[in-house]
């Protein structure tokens, strides 16, 4: 699966997969380019209209996914593993000890495929999403704490 870097002005398309796996703007915007410039962006699919994406942000000690997602007819492909994939890869390459991912406590699938890529949780940010304008519900449940997982080199 090609995955590449993309480094130019986000598109609407790119917008509607960030909103849907985070769906506060001003969270996203604090952690995406011109905000963060040195967010790094990967998709996969047409650059300006991607299948996939995913945002990569630097760390002490490594990286953090700070979002990643997948258009809900393609879910299922691989297309997050190999996104995950290439960060991992890319962090190794830099040198870093460590890649983040967090998720809603209510994620399953999203927590299964981080355990699944090698990351293991690495403690909860309670009530992290308590903060947003509007509540979240997901698998039937409101979204309050995040859980973070970690993978060391």
């Amino acid at each position: 699966m090609d995955v590449a870097e993309y480094d130019a002005a986000l598109t609407r398309a790119h917008w509607d997969l960030l909103l849907q796996a985070d769906p506060w703007v001003e969270a996203v915007q604090a952690y995406t380019p011109p905000t963060c410039p040195e967010a790094e962006i990967f998709t996969i699919g047409k650059p300006r209209d991607p299948y996939a994406l995913c945002v990569v942000v630097p760390i002490e000690g490594g990286f953090e996914i700070k979002n990643i997602a997948t258009k809900t007819i393609m879910r299922r492909q691989g297309m997050a593993s190999a996104l995950i994939a290439r960060v991992v890869g890319l962090a190794q390459t830099r040198g870093a000890a460590i890649v983040e991912i967090g998720t809603a406590t209510t994620g399953r699938d999203q927590i299964r495929l981080y355990e699944k890529c090698g990351f293991k949780k690495d403690g909860i940010l309670r009530d992290y999403f308590a903060k947003y304008p509007e509540p979240i519900i997901e698998n039937g449940q409101l979204v309050r704490d995040m859980v973070m997982l970690r993978l060391t080199f």
